[in-house]
């Protein structure tokens, strides 16, 4: 390990730009460049080999050979499981180095801010696609038409990591993953979801939250449904929308996928707090029949019934083998590992195919009288099954703002998010060469 080098700790499928970009970035600068993970077979085949000299083995568990990794580099980008970022925090705390993640910002990570700031240090968290280029798009519309003396009255901002149009034919749930999918299966889960509605807050707990999509029509794509985050009144105060009337900010799925998704819901095959220990003959029926209550009905007919199903929704399970006598791929774990383990197996991005990302802001506002609607919307396809629109999205910003911070081009200290011109400006000039752009479009409202 050398010293003052850049270190990235992690490498899964959404570091695959964000690690060539800084090896090219490093090696043109003579800065020494680490990739450090305990399991390195993804991003070996994923990169060219060029960058293979940069990947290394390390075990992420172990306190000590990250802390010796921290004390050599100048600046540490994790892109480790979140809960894990705080520990990275203090260790970089510890030697006076500065961090990058694309990650929440949360409260143990925010308790370290004053600490940042006499130390003279930057982290930057939330440069990746959501949060990330979200943050930044919406503040610079927002920022312009402030100063055009514009006063916005609603803010919706919705994203989603999708599959391309014409490589979802074989899956009739639309959906395959381009990240973690376990976060997929515990999408909004915990506290309730908050939003405001025409001047009014409005609170949906999990067991609706998909039930009741939002229809949306973005702009060069078409039609996508959405569910609500889990609290978007955060944003208020982070974007500076306390006169809003709406504010929300939501997920983006294809159609018909949150009515299918709920059944899962409302059976419970999504909680992650029992651990179950179920026989080792245990089919995908047998499991699937635990949920429902006994009767002699035939199992379609059985579930059906239960929770009132359309035959979409019922072909979206049966696809996925629900009603044969296929063994479970694991019999102990908790329901959202289990069923996380089927979707793995199902929802897999083949050789050939590409993902989607969509995002889409709907910025209502008024200015010289006249109420105006700004649409503003990404659509941005991958490259190939490695190079994904996930990975490019949420790796290229944050790898951008790790160069910012080695070029010492920003000033601001502590804990920070790309909410402020001098991150968000030239991150997002960057990313509009690498074909990451905005469409606007502006309406008058009656």
């Amino acid at each position: 390990m050398n010293s003052n080098s850049v270190s990235v700790i992690g490498s899964g499928r959404s570091s695959v730009f964000l690690i060539e970009y800084l090896a090219n970035y490093c090696q043109s600068n003579s800065i020494p460049f680490a990739v450090y993970d305990r399991d390195t077979s993804f991003i070996t085949h994923a990169i060219h080999p060029d960058f293979h000299q940069f990947i290394h083995l390390l075990d992420v568990s172990d306190e000590s050979a990250i802390e010796a990794v921290i004390a050599s580099s100048q600046l540490v980008v994790s892109m480790l499981p979140a809960f894990m970022h705080p520990q990275v925090a203090l260790l970089c705390l510890k030697h006076k180095v500065n961090m990058g993640t694309a990650s929440y910002v949360s409260d143990a990570m925010s308790e370290l801010n004053e600490e940042a700031i006499k130390s003279n240090l930057v982290f930057i968290n939330e440069v990746g696609l959501d949060p990330g280029i979200d943050h930044m798009s919406a503040m610079k519309i927002m920022d312009e038409l402030r100063e055009n003396g514009a006063v916005i009255k609603g803010f919706k901002s919705y994203c989603g990591g999708l599959v391309a149009d014409e490589d979802d034919d074989d899956n009739p749930w639309k959906y395959k993953f381009s990240w973690n999918p376990r976060n997929v299966v515990l999408a909004a889960q915990g506290a309730p979801a908050q939003f405001l509605e025409n001047g009014k807050m409005k609170i949906m707990p999990y067991q609706q939250i998909f039930k009741h999509p939002a229809i949306c029509e973005v702009a060069n794509y078409g039609r996508l449904e959405a569910y609500p985050n889990r609290d978007s009144l955060k944003y208020v105060d982070l974007y500076g929308l306390h006169d809003v009337e709406d504010m929300v900010r939501g997920t983006f799925r294809k159609s018909g996928y949150c009515h299918a998704w709920q059944v899962f819901v409302e059976l419970g095959m999504t909680d992650d707090s029992l651990v179950l220990h179920l026989p080792n003959n245990c089919t995908m029926a047998d499991w699937l029949n635990m949920y429902l209550p006994e009767s002699d009905a035939e199992l379609k007919i059985k579930l059906k019934n239960f929770l009132n199903l359309s035959d979409d929704s019922l072909s979206k399970l049966d696809w996925l083998g629900f009603f044969s006598t296929s063994p479970l791929p694991i019999t102990t774990g908790t329901s959202a590992q289990i069923l996380e383990e089927i979707l793995k197996a199902k929802w897999v991005l083949g050789a050939h195919d590409r993902d989607l990302v969509v995002m889409l802001h709907q910025i209502s506002y008024v200015v010289n009288g006249e109420k105006c609607l700004l649409e503003s919307t990404m659509v941005l396809k991958g490259e190939s099954n490695t190079h994904t629109a996930m990975a490019k999205t949420v790796g290229l910003p944050l790898a951008i703002s790790c160069k910012l911070i080695l070029e010492n081009k920003i000033k601001a200290k502590g804990v920070l998010t790309p909410v402020t011109k001098e991150i968000y400006l030239p991150i997002l000039e960057e990313l509009s060469r690498f074909g990451i752009t905005f469409n606007d479009t502006v309406s008058t409202l009656s």
